[in-house]
């Protein structure tokens, strides 16, 4: 352990790298980022809707997820719609 003037010094050597330290890190702006290239939006085709599950069988066992329909979710307070009939 440092003692008498050797333990000031080292304090103030310490203070002082701190403080350098924190000027140059918070004063000098940021480098520029650039734009990330976005692809051009189009609706996805049923293939891959349905990618993400392409694996699915690998666990056995588990229920197959289900895909959301294509048909807008009913308003709240509606009756659901009747069951179709199965042939």
């Amino acid at each position: 352990m440092l003692h008498g003037p050797a333990r000031a010094w080292s304090i103030v050597l310490m203070s002082l790298l701190c403080g350098v330290l924190s000027i140059i890190l918070l004063h000098r702006p940021p480098p520029p980022v650039p734009e990330p290239a976005t692809p051009p939006e189009r609706p996805l085709t049923p293939e891959e809707r349905r990618a993400p599950y392409r694996a699915w069988p690998m666990f056995q066992g588990w229920p197959l997820p289900q895909l959301p329909s294509d048909t807008p979710a009913p308003e709240p307070g509606t009756p659901p719609p009747a069951p179709e009939p199965s042939r």
